[in-house]
């Protein structure tokens, strides 16, 4: 069961502290970030040491069999006290956070403090693996002490981040928090499972009496990884649902656009080549860009924009005075009017520059009254898009003779 279980956590650990690390620059301003990243990084380097090859290698390089098993637990009591830290910062005003902070860390030093004295204390062994060595070792009275000082901390770190996670999730107004709350809550909840296992086990091998089952051994180490997938999951709910959905959201609405702009896009370049910024790259409607899409879209708007002004000349101003009583005809009103006109402008400019026809006094885009409200770049969008569907609405019954 460790050794199916560990690697899940191993897995999740990594990327949840690989994605807290790409906004380095916040982490100089955000504690509550910083001590999160030191979280799952902790959480991965006390996995990591305890798969099996890893702590192997460890004992035949440093020649201590068990020093991996130092490491992990050293490991495990920096996660936890750096937990409370988090929620600290989250919930607290600055001054107290930084006392609950500094108390839950000095905390943390001192079991880590003890746990080394005693780790030296314990007797040498040979080549030991995670699953044996407690088996070995149990019945040792100083390896008794050792497993009650870590799971006792371990116990009462994960107890408090119980009640710290309902309280937060209580006080906090953002549904993402404190959704991951909850789930970080039950994950902790399910760890004490872990520590009621192994500290009856303990207290039985003080006592003399039988060692544990082999079932009740993997439902410890079902409680301790699961209720950790639990906690490390609830940590990064917020940071999916604060960053990372909307960020996905925005890749879709992106995509989106860029698809709806396609069309003008495309007829824009075949009649004027010279307006594509990368003139060796031609992306489509079918070939839609996965990287920098909002690069891409702020691009192709440029690039639409110089066709316009390319067109400009060919711009008639009976073309401007038809399309604009017809479209008043149909009830359309100020920008939806505009956009509907410059549709047919561009339709008829392009036309005329196919046929090579200029009006001595070229008119104006209709859209062009909207140009000093354009203040943004998605602006802009907004209003290309509704000439676009115009454009590709008055498109289509050419194509069907």
């Amino acid at each position: 069961m460790q050794q199916l279980l560990h690697p899940l956590c191993l897995t999740l650990a990594v990327a949840g502290f690989s994605l807290l690390l790409r906004p380095a620059r916040r982490h100089r301003r955000d504690t509550a970030l910083t001590a999160l990243a030191g979280v799952y990084g902790f959480c991965a380097l006390s996995f990591l040491v305890s798969l099996e090859p890893t702590w192997i290698h460890l004992g035949e390089v440093t020649n201590s069999h068990s020093i991996a098993l130092l490491a992990s637990f050293a490991c495990v009591i920096a996660q936890i006290s750096l937990q409370p830290v988090v929620l600290a910062w989250w919930i607290l005003p600055p001054d107290a956070a930084r006392r609950a902070a500094r108390t839950s860390l000095l905390a943390g030093a001192a079991v880590i403090a003890g746990l080394v004295l005693l780790f030296v204390l314990l007797p040498t062994t040979g080549p030991t693996t995670p699953q044996t060595f407690t088996a070995r070792h149990l019945g040792v009275g100083v390896y008794q002490a050792y497993l009650g000082l870590y799971i006792s901390a371990y116990g009462a770190g994960q107890a408090l981040l119980v009640v710290g996670c309902l309280r937060a999730a209580r006080r906090t107004d953002e549904v993402w928090v404190a959704r991951g709350l909850r789930i970080v809550g039950a994950g902790a909840l399910l760890t004490l499972g872990y520590c009621a296992i192994r500290l009856t086990a303990l207290l039985a091998a003080v006592r003399g009496d039988a060692g544990v089952p082999a079932a009740v051994e993997h439902l410890a180490w079902a409680c301790a990884d699961g209720g950790t997938l639990l906690v490390l999951t609830g940590f990064l709910v917020p940071a999916l649902g604060v960053h990372l959905v909307p960020g996905v959201r925005g890749w879709l609405r992106a995509q989106q656009q860029y698809r709806r702009l396609g069309p003008l896009w495309e007829v824009m370049h075949r009649s004027i080549p010279a307006i594509a910024l990368q003139p060796g790259r031609r992306p489509t409607r079918v070939n839609l860009p996965v990287w920098d899409v909002s690069w891409q879209l702020y691009r192709r708007c440029v690039e639409i924009r110089d066709g316009q002004w390319a067109l400009a000349v060919h711009l008639e101003p009976a073309v401007r005075e038809a399309s604009g009583t017809r479209h008043c005809g149909h009830g359309l009103r100020d920008g939806e009017l505009a956009a509907a006109i410059t549709a047919d402008q561009l339709h008829a400019a392009l036309a005329a520059r196919h046929g090579g026809r200029r009006p001595a006094v070229p008119a104006e885009y209709a859209d062009s009254v909207r140009h000093p409200d354009l203040r943004t770049p998605e602006d802009d969008v907004r209003e290309l898009l509704r000439i676009a569907a115009h454009f590709t609405a008055a498109a289509r019954p050419s194509h069907r003779h």
